[in-house]
């Protein structure tokens, strides 16, 4: 059952990395002023989201 949640984690990681991209794609040929500003929050948002548990832990030992 552990393993099965490992995988599903790791598919919806890499389905939000596609998202991610995919609105990367959209924005530049849409509108390239805006561009780096959505992806570089998205980004964020990613990164954020994928160490929640690493940043968690680190805080809560401190």
């Amino acid at each position: 059952m552990n393993s099965t949640l490992g995988w599903l984690l790791a598919i919806l990681k890499a389905v939000v990395v596609l998202f991610i991209l995919g609105i990367a794609k959209v924005t530049l040929r849409t509108n390239p002023d805006i561009a780096f500003p959505v992806l570089g929050a998205a980004v964020m948002f990613f990164l954020i989201w994928y160490f929640a548990p690493q940043i968690k832990r680190y805080l809560n030992n401190e």
